[in-house]
């Protein structure tokens, strides 16, 4: 896509006078790759005010797909607004290895409920390294929600021995009703999937 064209459809995607005109660019944008039109792609879900065009901004984002992406994915966990946090678990999940390296390191990020996130990201997803990921989370972290949302999803998307080892591991370190709960389901869960 030439880039006097590519500019045109960022001017619309900010200025447009319709929905429809906003929602358009957009689309033609996914078209579109590099870091420029990511992050301006990314800065116009923050502000846009009409939710049709943010849904077609975060497919935009999705069709694009690359670690540009991922790397405005991993801001969105960290915004105010549930949307806007929703749509970048939405992108990691989809978008497959491209937000691998983006999920490695935001399964350890200070804030919990950013970790949690990221942990329902990967969970989402269905890269080959999930499991690995999920039983990280629970061998390290020390947030129980945290940890029974990683217990939770291995539970759906595990099936190794290892897999049930870790799960048994975090119950001794947990002992709420709750999460008592989720390791028997998970447990209960990876004994169906033999």
């Amino acid at each position: 896509m030439q880039e006097s064209h590519i500019n045109e459809l960022l001017n619309l995607m900010k200025k447009g006078r319709s929905e429809n005109e906003r929602i358009m660019a957009v689309l033609d944008l996914g078209e579109a790759t590099g870091e420029r039109v990511v992050k301006a792609l990314a800065k116009q879900l923050e502000v846009e005010t009409s939710r049709v065009v943010q849904e077609a901004i975060v497919s935009s984002l999705i069709k694009i797909g690359d670690k540009y992406v991922a790397e405005s994915a991993a801001e969105f966990l960290k915004s105010d607004d549930a949307y806007i946090r929703n749509a970048g678990v939405e992108i990691l999940s989809v978008i497959g290895d491209s937000a691998l390296e983006v999920l490695e390191k935001m399964i350890k990020y200070p804030d919990k409920d950013v970790r949690q996130l990221a942990v329902n990201a990967v969970g989402e997803s269905n890269l080959k390294k999930s499991p690995m990921l999920l039983r990280k989370v629970i061998e390290e972290d020390e947030e129980e929600n945290v940890v029974a949302a990683a217990i939770e999803y291995l539970g759906e998307i595990g099936s190794s021995e290892e897999d049930r080892k870790v799960i048994m591991q975090a119950a001794s370190r947990f002992s709420s009703p709750f999460f008592d709960y989720t390791v028997k389901i998970a447990l209960k869960k990876l004994a169906e999937s033999k």
